[in-house]
């Protein structure tokens, strides 16, 4: 949802739905939506969380700082060291929203972490639930066509 002047705010969900169960990316919007509470970053940073086999966000967010252009290498080795997390038993899947300052819409520098991160995935085999974006304005999917048909928890 992008806000315009004519348009309400996008409201803040209560902090304890982010503790429910997701199974459509409109949910897990809603989850990311709730934890991150008011929009507007000065960092740009990915943050990330596992899901559990029962479609749960589990507590501890992680960070990570994206300070330049989409790097290859930087992608590849943190889903490397995913993969060790995953382990299909209690940890199936990893949630990720990058946020950034910035009123505008999805950028190609938005695009371009998210096929680097979906790419790294799936080279090592870790399973990703789609990937979100928050600024200012808006908290919104950043659509990848070739993650398009996955599933979410």
């Amino acid at each position: 949802m992008t806000s315009n002047p004519t348009s309400s705010p996008d409201p803040i969900p209560n902090i304890a739905t982010a503790s429910e169960a997701f199974h459509t990316g409109d949910e897990l919007r809603e989850r990311w939506r709730a934890l991150m509470g008011p929009l507007g970053f000065s960092e740009r940073l990915l943050w990330f969380a596992f899901v559990d086999t029962t479609g749960h966000i589990l507590p501890a967010l992680n960070q990570l700082p994206l300070d330049g252009p989409p790097e290859p290498y930087l992608a590849d080795l943190l889903m490397y060291r995913l993969s060790d997390v995953i382990d299909g038993h209690d940890v199936v899947s990893v949630a990720m929203l990058i946020t950034r300052p910035g009123a505008d819409a999805i950028t190609p520098w938005d695009r371009g972490w998210a096929r680097l991160f979906t790419t790294a995935a799936d080279l090592a085999g870790v399973a990703i639930e789609p990937i979100f974006r928050a600024n200012a304005v808006d908290l919104v999917q950043v659509s990848d066509p070739r993650a398009d048909g996955r599933s979410v928890a």
